[in-house]
């Protein structure tokens, strides 16, 4: 019987039958479920792992006789505990939570799956800021392939000069002379704001990102509800936590 061990980023567990547990995890292999037999009892093998955002290395194997992936095992690699204690953390990590479960139609790879490793474990032992705030949606936005194009004018591809217009519709900047009606004036500092939170590779990094203003966690939080197939109304009263 082959186990494969990988490291995965628990995003939600379900009930299934009777004392089984669903259990959809984010992997460098992308998103997978897998079945933790026993996990609504068992408390040798499973207590306190299958809890959301929880960082293991799993052990799995196939199963003769089921749809999904076995559980065979988990070590605790991080274990989140901020969210229990702090109401605008637990509200912070849920959204966290649903968001990551966008990026498991492909394969991440370490570098992507080793940032957002990072960044639990930043904003589970810090407090977060809007610099977070902004990284968080810039980042799940860049690893989708929906990043707002911010060097050149999306529609006739030349670099903007002096005066920069950004539209959600339509991806990103826009120069003068391309400029619609809906669109949102931005200046050189809050180009190279988005610039300099798009080039991050390290979360620690984050502390030489310059400062952000609400009008560009408006925009870009606008730009993320835009371009992926979630909801804004249930994520409304926990966003005014940090807009």
């Amino acid at each position: 019987m082959r186990i494969k061990k990988l490291p995965a980023i628990v995003l939600k567990s379900e009930p299934i039958q009777e004392i089984d547990l669903k259990v959809e995890l984010l992997t460098p292999a992308g998103k997978q479920w897998v079945l933790a037999k026993g996990g609504q009892k068992s408390r040798k093998r499973f207590l306190n792992l299958l809890v959301d955002l929880n960082i293991l290395r799993v052990n799995l194997r196939r199963g003769q006789y089921t749809l999904f992936p076995i559980l065979d095992s988990a070590d605790l690699i991080y274990q989140v505990k901020s969210p229990w204690e702090d109401l605008r953390k637990f509200y912070l990590f849920s959204f966290l939570a649903e968001l990551l479960r966008f990026l498991g139609s492909t394969p991440l790879g370490e570098v992507i799956f080793n940032f957002w490793i990072g960044f639990i474990k930043w904003i589970d032992e810090g407090e977060p800021t809007a610099k977070e705030w902004l990284l968080l949606n810039l980042k799940l936005l860049q690893h989708l392939g929906y990043a707002p194009q911010i060097e050149l004018c999306v529609r006739c591809g030349k670099k903007p000069i002096r005066i920069f217009y950004f539209s959600v519709e339509e991806g990103g900047l826009l120069c003068y002379n391309c400029r619609s009606e809906k669109v949102i004036p931005l200046s050189i500092e809050e180009i190279k704001c988005l610039q300099s939170y798009l080039s991050l590779k390290r979360i620690e990094e984050i502390t030489k990102g310059p400062e952000v203003n609400d009008k560009l966690l408006r925009l870009i939080q606008q730009f993320l509800f835009y371009y992926i197939e979630i909801e804004f109304s249930p994520w409304g009263r926990y966003i005014k936590f940090f807009l």
